[in-house]
């Protein structure tokens, strides 16, 4: 998601591999090795040193954070929640260790081993999204907006977009502006927003052209007519979930303002038949509880989202619990029963899972 949260300073992070893993004292804690690199000062060497251990120290915190973080939270809320828990990293750290350091041309490396409280970090995180904000769905928007045979860069199509689904839950995205190409084959455009952690991308796009005025007539005004077309799909599978369309008219003594009146109210009118189809198709996806075994550290946790990412008929998943080695996720998906998703897993990735158990609403697994 891209555009949905990047963590900062977390650069080329190596996570400890299952052979060095450990849980602490509560099975809270879990050693993850993290990387820094800071400037190098000749004449301070004692702070540059405590300074690249606090910044690997914070990259170590991150990584763990990123993994708890929700895919329904918003940038800013993602950003918020990441300066709680970073400026809180010493709390975070149970111990640590300096496992090399040395000079890096201008900069100084260091590399360290340190316990984190992954528990901590997970009940933190997942309480400040659930005080801060309603759960949201992410949406791209994109368009195409044109006034005669010239492309329009003002986006008054998407701002017009974003004011009729201001009210929604709707967390909304800006996309890139569209070509004829993306028009006529909108799959490398959806693939892009899936990419990005949209559960939906709106395409719009929408043309105004001069009104020709009645022979005889004199006005000081310029009218302008738009005509929109605003599809939404599904990032999942391609899904055409929703249409809109609408002809305007914006009128101004100025030629470029009637036009954008007209773009702006016909866009505006087009999205409004949005809503109920987009809500539809979110509250269509059924959620199962599904739980991991064997996960064995962070790393691993990591390829466990990816995969579960990577499946088109899951419309979106949340990590709710990860101890003892164990993760409990939340998953939405296109899929009638819990048997069903076992099946679209085990069919992709039989290497990497095991069933443990199925019951009517939960499913249980082992990663190999």
């Amino acid at each position: 998601m891209k555009k949905l949260f990047v963590l900062a300073f977390a650069a080329a992070l190596t996570l400890s591999a299952c052979s060095s893993f450990r849980i602490g004292p509560k099975g809270e804690g879990e050693y993850v090795e993290a990387e820094s690199l800071v400037p190098y000062d000749e004449n301070n060497l004692k702070q540059m040193k405590k300074d690249g251990i606090l910044a690997a120290q914070r990259a170590a915190v991150e990584k763990v954070a990123g993994i708890f973080i929700s895919s329904a939270t918003t940038v800013d809320q993602a950003q918020l929640v990441e300066d709680k828990i970073v400026s809180k990293t010493a709390g975070f750290i149970r111990r640590s260790h300096v496992q090399k350091s040395y000079r890096k041309g201008d900069e100084y490396y260091t590399k360290i081993k340190a316990m984190v409280l992954v528990k901590d970090i997970g009940d933190i995180i997942k309480q400040s999204e659930a005080d801060a904000f309603a759960k949201k769905t992410n949406i791209l928007i994109t368009s195409r907006e044109m006034t005669g045979d010239d492309i329009s860069l003002r986006q008054d199509c998407k701002q017009a977009i974003y004011r009729a689904l201001k009210d929604q839950p709707f967390a909304l995205i800006n996309g890139d502006n569209l070509s004829q190409n993306n028009i006529e084959n909108p799959n490398p455009t959806i693939d892009q927003a899936r990419q990005e952690g949209a559960r939906f991308v709106i395409m719009a796009d929408v043309q105004a052209n001069p009104l020709v005025a009645l022979p005889g007539t004199v006005s000081p005004f310029k009218s302008y007519r738009a005509r929109a077309n605003i599809r939404a799909y599904a990032t999942n599978n391609y899904a055409v979930v929703a249409e809109g369309a609408e002809q305007l008219s914006g009128l101004d003594p100025m030629d470029e303002i009637a036009s954008q009146k007209a773009i702006s109210a016909a866009c505006e009118a087009a999205a409004k038949q949005l809503v109920e189809p987009i809500n539809s198709a979110i509250n269509s996806a059924k959620v199962f509880d599904v739980t991991v075994k064997d996960i064995g550290n962070i790393e691993r946790l990591k390829q466990v989202q990816d995969i579960l990412r990577d499946l088109r008929e899951i419309e979106d998943f949340n990590l709710v619990r990860y101890a003892n080695s164990s993760a409990q996720f939340e998953i939405s998906a296109n899929i009638g029963t819990p048997e069903e998703l076992a099946a679209k897993i085990i069919r992709k990735y039989n290497i990497n899972f095991t069933v443990v158990s199925i019951t009517p609403n939960a499913l249980v697994l082992s990663f190999n």
